[in-house]
């Protein structure tokens, strides 16, 4: 008897601590229920919960959440909308997952096939078993397929488990293209996707142009997902929906409107690429406020696949080259500016200066000419002897007047937050003297032609143009006019302004007659090819010459307004590193750019 009071004693003091510990346990869950589960988890930055949700979803991003940029009328030109197809794990019923069956039931995945372009089989291959969701990509881009409006809503009618056309938000095109002033993005650090508690991709930042210029404002405040919830074995749970989240925020991503035509910009990227152009620039700027409407840099770069040893993302249009005879511009301005010339005045040219080795183009002279004349012909002769006339002071300050050896992009500081707004940053300065020699002719003298160590950028070459349409006003390229919120609300216009010189400018009478000289250049000099422009044109012709890697080469440059009567465009044309002697590109191609601008305003 005692022996069972014994056992009876031991059984209930065993079932006590039992449900002691079972109560422990039952405490211990319910704390990291109730206490713990909004807790951060050490290394990552979801909360237990969100942790255990994220672990049940399978997703695929649609949109990173940055800010995007647009065109003058609107035209996406960073982060376009596009529909693509969509693919999610199945559900475990037969019924519903896409796999082979019978013929009636392959029939809408043959024709999915069809619309994306690829073997029955081969889609078949890709999407069997599939565990994590991913959208179609493109066979040649590797980006998801962009399928039309048309091709979207066939596949939705299609009505197949686990597929679904869902906007897709592309940064890029990824074609190549001269849009280098976009600049491109890259991994904002090293590490890897499959590092990451949460699995998810590594940011990506703006890394040049005006991705990496408008970097605080293009941030986003979170991305945009399309997920699915999945069992253990990472199939989708039976009538689970495909769902969408994004932040939801009604500010958030920006919307920033730059001044680019994006037809224009095609256009002349088009025509480039017909007329085999291997490397320069091609810069359109609005004459009534300097707005830049295209800016085409060669070789053409892919802002998805970019090469750091080529440089094709160097933007052309804001490097400085060697400008030849374009410069003769400048020196003009100097030596009536300084009333040691005038337009009347009688050179004569026999095809060879008295010193300093230099001599008109093969050799052949000119004759008896005025200085108007000497520029329309753009004789070397006429500018020598005004070089020798000026001080290397006088060159300068009047290259400065004019927007030449410095920086002339529209700026701004202080502007949404930031201490300085400065689209254009990779603008090159350009340079009129290295070191600075009044009292050496020839240096003067190489100089005036464009030579030695004058080196000019197109953007600043246009620009040259637009300050003499205002009177010697330099004004300052824009590239940006409004940052927008997401509701399309206007958070900020971005007005344009003056670049001034602080040596001045020049006069308007100066102004006018270069502006007619350069007109002269059309009807009896250099550009008469473009009288059969569609416009009537006026501008001023330049060749450079230069050595690459030693080998003699020359730059070709062409620089203009149109229409003569009431100018709408300002034009640059830098042809590079082409072989002595070859036909003069630039000045065709600034024809067949103002016949392009002629099409496409109507007249």
């Amino acid at each position: 008897m005692a022996l069972h009071k014994v056992i009876h004693k031991r059984i209930f003091w065993g079932l006590l601590i039992l449900s002691a510990l079972l109560a422990v346990l039952i405490l211990r869950l319910a704390w990291v229920q109730l206490l713990l589960k909004n807790q951060p988890v050490p290394g990552a930055e979801y909360s237990l919960a969100r942790m255990a949700e994220i672990q049940s979803e399978r997703e695929t991003v649609l949109d990173s959440g940055r800010g995007r940029l647009y065109d003058r009328s609107g035209k996406p030109l960073a982060g376009e909308t596009v529909w693509a197809a969509a693919f999610f794990p199945q559900e475990e019923q037969p019924a519903a997952a896409i796999s082979p069956g019978t013929e009636a039931g392959t029939e809408p995945q043959r024709r999915l096939a069809a619309i994306l372009g690829v073997p029955y089989e081969q889609l078949q291959s890709r999407i069997s078993g599939v565990k994590e969701p991913f959208l179609w990509p493109s066979a040649t881009t590797k980006t998801p397929q962009a399928l039309t409006p048309q091709q979207a809503q066939e596949v939705e009618h299609l009505g197949l488990g686990g597929v679904r056309v869902l906007p897709f938000s592309r940064r890029y095109e990824n074609e190549a293209s001269g849009r280098q002033w976009l600049g491109y993005m890259s991994e904002a650090s090293k590490t890897k996707a499959k590092d990451s508690p949460t699995g998810l991709r590594t940011p990506l930042t703006g890394t040049d142009g005006l991705e990496k210029t408008l970097e605080p404002l293009l941030q986003g405040v979170g991305h945009t997902e399309a997920y699915a919830q999945v069992d253990a074995r990472g199939n989708r749970l039976p009538g689970s929906p495909i769902k969408v989240k994004a932040p939801g925020n009604p500010y958030y991503p920006l919307s920033i409107y730059t001044t680019i035509d994006k037809q224009l910009q095609a256009g002349i990227e088009q025509l480039v690429t017909e007329a085999g152009l291997k490397e320069g620039a091609v810069v359109v700027l609005d004459t009534k406020n300097g707005d830049i409407q295209a800016m085409v840099s060669l070789p053409f770069y892919n802002p998805g696949h970019i090469s750091p040893e080529g440089g094709e993302w160097n933007n052309r249009a804001l490097q400085a080259a060697a400008p030849g005879s374009i410069f003769k511009i400048v020196t003009a301005a100097a030596a009536l500016e300084a009333g040691i010339t005038s337009p009347d005045e009688k050179f004569y040219c026999s095809g060879h200066y008295d010193k300093y080795g230099l001599s008109c183009q093969n050799g052949k002279g000119h004759g008896s000419l005025t200085l108007a004349q000497g520029f329309a012909v753009s004789c070397n002769t006429v500018f020598a002897s005004l070089a020798e006339r000026l001080s290397g002071a006088q060159l300068q300050a009047t290259a400065l007047a004019l927007g030449l050896g410095r920086d002339v992009g529209w700026q701004a500081k202080d502007t949404l937050g930031l201490p300085l707004l400065r689209p254009l940053a990779g603008e090159q300065p350009g340079t009129i003297f290295t070191t600075l020699l009044p009292d050496d002719g020839g240096a003067r003298v190489q100089t005036a032609i464009g030579q030695r160590d004058v080196r000019v950028t197109p953007l600043q070459a246009a620009n040259l143009v637009v300050t003499l349409l205002h009177g010697g006003k330099v004004r300052a390229p824009r590239i940006l006019q409004r940052v927008a919120f997401r509701n399309g609300q206007t958070l900020k216009e971005l007005p344009g302004h003056l670049a001034p010189a602080s040596a001045g400018q020049i006069s308007e009478s100066t102004s006018r007659l270069l502006l007619s000289w350069m007109r002269l250049v059309v009807t009896e000099g250099t550009g008469r090819h473009l009288q059969e422009a569609h416009w009537p044109l006026a501008g001023k012709s330049g060749t450079a010459q230069t050595l690459v890697k030693g080998a003699p080469r020359n730059n070709q440059w062409f620089i203009g307004y149109g229409p003569v009567n009431r100018p709408r465009y300002a034009v640059s044309i830098a042809v590079e590193n082409v072989a002595p002697g070859s036909a003069h590109t630039a000045t065709k191609l600034f024809g067949q750019v103002f016949d392009l601008l002629a099409a496409s305003s109507g007249a």
